[in-house]
């Protein structure tokens, strides 16, 4: 009996995060990334952290 308790729990916060995810899209808000280095359209909001992280090159 507790394990289908456990499981329904697991279940219900699954559901939760991704109905929260899919309603973020719908709403269009997003969040920030917090350094301004994830591809900000703004260049004067870039910080000088940007110009020395280095992304390898994809392959």
């Amino acid at each position: 009996m507790w394990q289908n308790i456990i499981i329904f729990i697991i279940i219900a916060a699954c559901l939760f995060f991704i109905g929260r995810r899919i309603r973020r899209q719908l709403d269009g808000s997003k969040t920030g990334c917090g350094s301004s280095c994830g591809g900000c359209g703004n260049p004067s909001a870039k910080t000088k952290d940007c110009a020395t992280k280095n992304t390898p090159p994809l392959h």
